[in-house]
């Protein structure tokens, strides 16, 4: 939709009606007009303004689509109440709008009932009209993509006969996105810039893939033909500013940072980000300030966010030795709904070690550990833990009691297994490890072991370095 915003067509658009309102006077719009506003209003994370036009528009269009659509996505997911949601929805006069069935199935795919919105999406099937069915057959691909239910967006996307329309390859790359099959994806959206070079999106994600694949100045190179289209695409902003903080570029990533949450007041990014690479300067202070702006953010307009800001203000308040505010953190992560105790306790014993109380950390790992049946997940977690903090040993003893399973659930424990194996002059365990983290997981591979390796190395060439230059 930011596309759409930033076109002269909308700012006369907008405009118009704000004079309008500024002078009391009224201005024909007919709803589809006012919900773009509306949803402008929202996307700026102007919440109550956006209901407030959608009210004004249903006003005058009583039982509208599009402004009830809005209103109930609003209260679905900013102010997460899917029966109010619900209850919009059933306000809307045409029941057989296609967007009435999406919304209501938007409704059980956020109530984690997706198996569910697929059933009723089937039985929608049957009222859409020939000139609509591949529409809906990608629309509703799309709508479980969005949620990353891939296997649902495949099933009604596999439907859909127009294998060639710039729609049907975008949902397919999306999908291939979030199946981790990057290389894929990426090819995929070079093919659509090829076709349509202009739309900001594609290079959006290609950026995407890329910085999932490490490909971190490929990425700055998409994000900048991105900007170069159209200098506010928030999305590129994003993801240079990403890739640069991944460089350890953080002066310059700020500055993305920065630009991107004015664009996005209402998205937690801007200030995690711009938090996050104020912290690796060092600068905690001023990083924290960021950090308590995007809890902020969150709590406002993407709850869902909360548990990811807490625990980076847990980890910035530790490393300057705030033990106690750090732990609030922690307190603050336990209190949100659907906390995993102990995902959190890990965490209370990485900072307890963080800051030398070596019994209380040894205590809270053994109550994850214990407290999740010795999950491979947590097991990994702890002694990644333990590694950073410099007990290595422990660390190694930890992963290498894995079982080849746990190995093929949580490829990246090759990676850490590798670098624990280094630092402990296990030279040969090391390069086997080595060689299956690249083999498995290289962006795993690059994230953790880069360190021992010249800055423009790609991962495929670690093993041919190693074998020449680490000590076996």
């Amino acid at each position: 939709m930011q596309g759409y915003f930033d076109t002269k067509e909308f700012e006369q658009l907008l405009a118009s009606y704000e004079e309008a309102q500024q002078r009391g006077e009224s201005i024909y719009l007919d709803s589809e007009q006012m919900t773009d506003i509306a949803e402008y209003y929202h996307w700026m994370g102007r919440s109550d303004d956006a209901v407030a036009v959608a009210d004004q528009a249903l006003s005058m269009y009583e039982g509208a689509t599009a402004p009830l659509v809005l209103k109930a996505r609003i209260a679905l997911l900013t102010n997460n109440d899917p029966k109010g949601a619900l209850a919009l929805a059933e306000q809307i006069e045409d029941k057989y709008d296609l967007d009435y069935y999406y919304i209501k199935a938007e409704i059980f795919i956020v109530i984690d009932k997706a198996e569910e919105a697929d059933l009723y999406l089937e039985t929608c099937l049957d009222q859409v009209s020939d000139n609509e069915y591949e529409d809906f057959l990608l629309d509703v691909a799309t709508l479980f993509v969005d949620y990353e239910q891939t296997a649902l967006a495949r099933k009604w996307l596999e439907r859909s006969e127009e294998h060639e329309l710039n729609d049907y390859q975008e949902t397919l790359g999306r999908i291939l996105y979030f199946e981790k099959d990057y290389e894929e994806s990426i090819r995929i959206f070079e093919q659509l810039i090829d076709n349509s070079p202009y739309t900001t999106y594609y290079w959006d994600m290609l950026a995407c893939d890329q910085l999932a694949l490490g490909l971190y100045d490929e990425a700055i190179t998409s994000s900048e033909f991105a900007l170069a289209i159209n200098p506010n695409e928030d999305s590129a902003l994003l993801y240079k500013g990403q890739a640069l903080m991944r460089l350890k570029n953080y002066e310059e990533a700020i500055a993305y940072f920065e630009h991107y949450g004015s664009l996005r007041p209402s998205n937690v990014d801007g200030p995690l980000n711009k938090g996050l690479c104020l912290t690796y300067l060092n600068q905690h202070a001023e990083g924290i300030a960021n950090l308590e702006k995007a809890a902020d953010t969150a709590r406002r307009h993407c709850p869902e966010r909360l548990w990811e800001v807490y625990q980076e203000m847990a980890f910035s308040y530790s490393q300057n030795h705030e033990e106690t505010k750090a732990l609030k953190c922690i307190d603050l992560m336990d209190s949100l709904k659907d906390a995993d105790h102990n995902e959190t306790m890990v965490l209370r014993g990485h900072i307890y070690l963080e800051n030398f109380d070596l019994t209380s950390a040894h205590d809270c790992f053994r109550q994850a550990i214990e407290g999740s049946g010795y999950a491979p997940q947590i097991m990994m977690r702890v002694a990644v833990s333990l590694y950073d903090n410099n007990y290595v040993q422990t660390a190694y003893n930890i992963l290498s009691g894995f079982q080849p399973k746990d190995f093929e659930e949580l490829p990246q424990t090759y990676a850490y297994l590798a670098i624990c194996a280094h630092d402990l002059g296990k030279g040969k365990e090391y390069i086997n490890c080595l060689r299956k983290a690249i083999q498995l997981s290289p962006v795993s591979a690059r994230s953790i072991l880069s360190p021992l390796f010249p800055a423009d190395l790609e991962p495929a060439d670690y093993l041919a370095y190693a074998q020449k230059h680490h000590h076996q």
